[in-house]
């Protein structure tokens, strides 16, 4: 079971980070599915991450990240990477002038993530963390995505041993109510037709501002993947998954 315990005063850091800067941080794009998550919850998520197994020599990548995240989690720990991708330039910035300020070690990407990775780029990430849209499209890029940017190319035979995909996590943030059960079931069927498999579900983990079309709350997935993944899978078409959005 993942620890995500936290001590007062760990909160009292964050509340005092996300004062110095509430100022300007941009208001949530309802066409991208931006819903703020509580201040409690970004720290149970940095504290899930820095307890992951010698966290302090893995590479994170963020594919997007309006909570801050990736700022808080730097808050208490250092690792030897730490890239966050968002199609949103004003989180972008917005992160980006935290992180100078703070004196993090953060590197930050504009794409859309319904475009593949560069693959010189986004390789060999041990963690990847996203809280995407709600939508089972959405879901099956940003784990393709995820995919990507940790098993890299090369031979698949080298890609497909156990010891190489044991060391790679992905948390995925995905709520759905007790009346919608058959969302979760989607989730589910993405989740092993890709070659994926949910190591452990944390029930209403994430808890949120004005989202109630999820009753305000999701669960946090800790996927990983096995020697039955897809890798065909990774050259996905482009899809429409913001459920803001009418035609892509």
């Amino acid at each position: 079971m993942m620890r995500f315990e936290f001590q007062e005063q760990q909160f009292d850091k964050v509340k005092a980070l996300f004062s110095r800067h509430s100022n300007k941080r941009p208001k949530p794009n309802r066409n991208l599915d931006q819903f703020w998550a509580t201040e409690e919850t970004v720290l149970r998520r940095a504290i899930v991450l820095g307890n992951i197994k010698n966290i302090s020599h893995k590479q994170i990548l963020f594919l997007g990240d309006s909570d801050l995240t990736s700022v808080v989690f730097s808050l208490f720990y250092r690792v030897k990477k730490i890239t966050v991708i968002d199609i949103d330039s004003h989180i972008l910035s917005f992160l980006a002038e935290i992180s100078k300020t703070e004196g993090f070690s953060i590197e930050f990407c504009e794409h859309d993530l319904r475009k593949p990775l560069d693959k010189t780029k986004f390789r060999n990430y041990d963690i990847v963390f996203f809280d995407p849209p709600y939508t089972s499209q959405a879901i099956n890029i940003w784990l393709i995505r995820a995919m990507e940017a940790s098993l890299g190319t090369g031979r698949n035979q080298k890609r497909k041993k156990p010891e190489f995909l044991s060391s790679k996590q992905y948390l995925m943030c995905y709520g759905y109510t007790d009346r919608s059960t058959e969302r979760g079931l989607k989730i589910q069927q993405i989740i092993t037709y890709l070659g994926l498999i949910i190591q452990e579900k944390l029930r209403g983990f994430n808890h949120y501002y004005e989202a109630e079309s999820i009753g305000s709350m999701s669960d946090l997935y800790v996927i990983q993947p096995t020697p039955r993944l897809n890798l065909q899978k990774l050259d996905t078409a482009r899809s429409q998954f913001y459920t803001g959005q009418k035609k892509i």
